[in-house]
């Protein structure tokens, strides 16, 4: 079992990236403030009723006998992912559900609880990797790994809805099409393999965007996965990072869906119908680098959440420079709302219409507060404040 290299979440390489980080990238207009410390490894964020919920990945397991060798170096399995209510006055996390399934791969991060989306009361959480890659030791990683859940918000009880990384690594089987070749250009193949990551939450259901299977899926409230569309794109350079597509968000903005990869792509998907769009600031650089996450507001802008910046993956000082990207689809206006951020991953609009992004994605929630580097405290949500004129509740 291991996950595909080119499907990590990018969390790895953490003692390099911490040491290319580099100062004072403009902001824009924008003011960001940490208004929230201690979580672990948070991923999808959301507001219910007004108040911040997170999804954290966790970070495996600490027990010796839950680990096992990978490509990854030592790879352990538990039960340390969990959604958390974040109190911003307090700066602190509250667990709403415990317990869930989480992988930590080796120095390449973990995988848990991924993608958060609150639609009509309904609180939908995305579990990240699929129970074929889990080995048969780990009935929790059997049970859990994949599923799109349903979340209590009264009492942290949860339901399965459907087990999406199953459905989409079985997909990426009856492709019959090759694995890539490593270091090969490798146009029509496809990894078999299954992340789901991120979420959105609809009256009737949810899109989930996988990136493991290069597929944005439906599912109903039902239980039923409907694979809407597939993104065979292959990076010309088979060696840059990441080699596919790797789908990550889906937002919706006028009568169109909109998809986020962590390769930097966007596309608007109208049914079968996939155009690649290409924001850009008014200098003419493409502002998208490795997507993590997509939202909408009310006006129809979206915001794109880039976890790492351009140049050589891990290597230039400015891969290390994560941001979120504002972009009018009517206008084809796109600018940089806030630069210069560590890991961000998953960004919601709060009730006083300022965006909200966990950062420090791949940091554990242990990490002193005085310890150096940018996960001291751990995991964080950090605020930014938008101008009043974009000031708006997200859909």
């Amino acid at each position: 079992m291991y996950m595909r290299l080119n499907k990590r979440c990018l969390v790895g390489l953490l003692a390099v990236a911490i040491g290319a980080l580099v100062p004072g990238q403009a902001s824009a207009a924008s003011t960001v403030t940490p208004v929230a410390w201690g979580l672990d490894s948070p991923r999808g964020i959301g507001f219910y009723h007004g108040r911040m919920l997170v999804a954290e990945a966790g970070h495996g397991s600490d027990n010796p006998a839950d680990c096992f060798s990978t490509g990854f170096g030592d790879t352990c399995i538990g039960n340390t992912s969990q959604v958390s209510w974040v109190n911003p006055t307090t700066h602190t996390p509250n667990p709403l559900v415990k317990g869930l399934f989480s992988i930590r791969l080796g120095e390449e991060g973990t995988i848990g609880a991924s993608g958060l989306s609150i639609n009509g009361g309904r609180i939908l959480v995305q579990i990240g990797a699929t129970p074929q890659e889990i080995p048969d030791r780990f009935t929790i990683g059997k049970d859990e790994s994949g599923r799109l859940i349903s979340v209590n918000p009264n009492n942290g009880s949860w339901r399965s809805v459907a087990n999406v990384g199953a459905r989409d690594f079985q997909f990426t089987l009856d492709l019959h099409v090759p694995e890539p070749t490593p270091g090969v250009y490798s146009p029509g193949t496809q990894e078999h393999d299954a992340n789901p990551y991120g979420v959105l939450a609809t009256g009737n259901g949810a899109y989930v965007a996988d990136a493991g299977s290069n597929t944005l899926d439906f599912v109903s409230r039902e239980g039923k996965i409907t694979i809407l569309n597939y993104d065979g794109w292959r990076d010309p350079n088979p060696n840059n990072f990441p080699s596919d597509s790797v789908p990550t968000c889906v937002a919706r903005s006028g009568e169109a869906l909109w998809v986020g990869e962590l390769s930097g792509r966007l596309l608007r998907v109208e049914g079968k119908s996939m155009t690649l769009v290409t924001p850009k600031d008014k200098a003419g650089n493409p502002l998208l680098t490795h997507v993590t996450n997509c939202i909408s507001d009310r006006e129809g802008n979206l915001y794109f959440v880039n976890m790492f910046g351009p140049g050589i993956p891990f290597t230039s000082p400015s891969f290390f420079a994560g941001s979120v990207v504002k972009f009018n689809p009517e206008e084809g206006r796109a600018s940089v709302v806030a630069g210069n951020l560590f890991t961000p991953n998953m960004a919601a609009i709060g009730p006083d219409g300022n965006l909200y992004v966990t950062a420090g994605s791949i940091c554990p929630a242990n990490v002193p507060a005085n310890a150096p580097g940018p996960c001291a405290g751990g995991g964080k949500v950090l605020k930014i404040s938008l101008p009043r004129e974009e000031n708006d509740n997200s859909d």
